[in-house]
């Protein structure tokens, strides 16, 4: 969620009933603008909050380059001093956190036993080798690190046409655009993944046939899978506000208004994600 329009971002969320205190919304505003400032960033944005047992972790984003590629997350648990999330590149990591059902417990510091599945080998439709499940020590920051990613890259959305492909490569928030219209608000195949897109750019482009390359790069929602159950949208103040759910990611919510720049996504939530939904696909 842009910092620019925080609080008419946070009224947005209202209807779905998540929200900050007074206390918590000013000292992020103010905490995140002074974050900016040190870190020479072009943009800064809150992302929201994971609840924990004896704290919560507040959550935001920003980039210096690349809207996309250079983003660097931070968390706090007071809403005022910020901490920079580790970048994970260990698989093992992301497989641990995915397979961590325990709740957070609030300390970035301490480590928790995870169970690993079982490897097997299989060759000819033989088992080979066989590893037994292994227990790995998962850190409670590099957790918190990897569900973030993946939280930002299966529900983060954006409006179409509101990133912009430069000619260098670089992804940008495109300062043209001036929101979605009437016929677009409410289709849902106006909204796209805000991450580097995994399809192929020909397959992305050729889904609108007033395709623009400069904007149509990014995976549009309505292909992530199940396909038509992991999103719902829903119009309010007449019309003029939409909000999406996540229903793979329950706490993920995105709003856009009619006709408007202001746009952003928000998780309120445990990190847990409903796999009932991916079983019955």
């Amino acid at each position: 969620m842009n910092l620019n329009y925080f609080q008419e971002g946070l009224d947005s969320l209202l209807f779905i009933g998540k929200k900050l205190t007074p206390e918590e919304k000013m000292l992020i505003e103010h905490s995140l603008l002074i974050l900016q400032t040190e870190n020479r960033m072009t943009g800064i944005y809150f992302w929201g909050r994971i609840d924990g047992i004896a704290n919560d972790y507040f959550i935001a984003f920003g980039y210096t380059y690349d809207c996309l590629k250079d983003r660097k997350y931070f968390y706090s648990n007071d809403c005022y001093i910020w901490q920079l999330l580790p970048f994970i590149h260990t698989p093992k990591i992301f497989q641990a956190t995915m397979l961590s059902h325990d709740p957070f417990i609030g300390d970035p510091t301490i480590y928790m036993p995870v169970k690993m599945d079982p490897v097997f080998k299989i060759e000819q439709n033989e088992v080979v080798d066989a590893r037994p499940a292994e227990l790995v020590r998962l850190k409670e920051e590099d957790r918190l690190a990897a569900l973030v990613f993946v939280i930002s890259e299966e529900a983060g959305i954006c409006p179409r046409g509101s990133v912009y492909k430069l000619i260098d490569g670089r992804c940008a928030p495109n300062a043209l655009f001036h929101g979605l219209d009437d016929n677009q608000l409410g289709d849902i195949s106006y909204y796209q993944l805000y991450r580097l897109p995994r399809n192929s750019m020909k397959g992305n482009v050729c889904r609108k046939p007033d395709y623009n390359y400069p904007t149509d790069f990014l995976d549009a929602v309505d292909s992530v899978i199940p396909l038509g159950k992991s999103f719902t949208l829903s119009k309010h103040h007449r019309n003029r506000l939409i909000i999406i759910r996540s229903l793979i990611w329950p706490g993920m919510t995105f709003f856009h208004k009619l006709n408007s720049r202001k746009h952003g996504f928000a998780y309120f939530g445990n990190g847990k994600k409903n796999l009932d939904l991916l079983s019955s696909y």
